[in-house]
């Protein structure tokens, strides 16, 4: 009777570890916005954007590392561990400044698109980007195509419709298409500028042209959409001051199996987004990472 038992609570247990299992989307969408700041978001702008509020897991809190700047925030996002682990401290480091905690097999420190690489050979990753340094951060032996397009407003255009169109066509498991004209506008202009205001309505289409890509794709049952930044910013600057312009960054989640309308609660920072990245694609995590995944997003 005993074994009897024991077998029916085993296969209980199963079949609801089956259930709970995530069924991962087939497509990864992660636009990064360099200079992207949730002070200036609140503010006021970005009408599409604002509209996926309810379409989307979001937080306007979610937190840099020090510095706050763009090459140690972006490798912080791609590697899922920060600066005194992976060991770029530079604003534009293109490799690491110090002895990273560990590497890969081939000395390097793995990403998320290495990741995904080994994980799943045949998959197509696409990067889109601007500012050249993106090239040396994201491992680009890695990725499928990488392309780098001009970091003007008219080159987010270019880029955005370049990017929509291969989302059409070619409908790859992950993109990563970065933006890096916004964060220009804040070193120009200022983060509180009109001009770095203004921009929100230009950013606002080109979010939309690519949601609307994927829509017209047929796969948006099957996507997932992440967007979120590297830091703020505070008056021209950003790796100066250290306020809450410059450590709050918006995120946004949407797509196939995340909640609608959720206001994210729990503290996030930039290395939850590789932890969150690799279980929409099915990764196996690091056992030295720090970070986890933004489980509450999840249905």
């Amino acid at each position: 009777m005993k074994k009897v038992l024991y077998s029916i609570v085993v296969a209980f247990l199963a079949i609801s570890c089956a259930n709970n299992k995530y069924e991962c989307p087939k497509h990864v969408v992660f636009i990064g916005v360099d200079g992207w700041s949730a002070v200036s978001f609140s503010k006021g702008g970005y009408p599409y954007i604002r509209s996926l509020m309810n379409e989307a897991s979001w937080t306007l809190d979610k937190r840099c590392v020090f510095p706050t700047a763009s090459a140690i925030n972006w490798m912080s996002i791609f590697s899922g561990v920060s600066p005194e682990y992976h060991g770029y401290v530079r604003w534009d480091s293109r490799r690491p400044d110090i002895t990273p905690a560990w590497t890969d097999e081939r000395g390097e420190v793995p990403t998320i698109f290495r990741l995904e690489r080994n994980a799943h050979p045949e998959s197509d990753i696409l990067v889109t980007f601007q500012w050249d340094v993106i090239r040396s951060l994201i491992d680009s032996t890695a990725v499928t195509t990488c392309i780098q397009f001009p970091q003007t407003e008219e080159g987010d255009w270019e880029e955005a419709k370049w990017a929509a169109d291969y989302l059409k066509t070619n409908q790859p498991k992950f993109s990563f298409i970065y933006f890096g004209s916004l964060d220009a506008t804040g070193h120009k202009y200022g983060w509180e500028s009109e001009e770095y205001l203004s921009y929100s309505e230009h950013f606002d289409d080109i979010v939309k042209l690519l949601n609307d890509a994927v829509c017209e794709a047929g796969i948006e049952d099957d996507t997932v959409f992440i967007m979120t930044s590297d830091h703020g910013g505070h008056g021209r600057h950003h790796s100066t001051e250290y306020v809450d312009e410059t450590l709050q960054t918006p995120f946004f989640i949407w797509g196939k199996g995340i909640r609608k309308g959720h206001h994210i609660e729990a503290p996030s920072v930039e290395m939850d987004v590789t932890a969150t990245l690799a279980k929409l694609l099915g990764v196996e995590p690091i056992k030295h990472w720090t970070c986890r995944p933004i489980d509450e997003v999840f249905e």
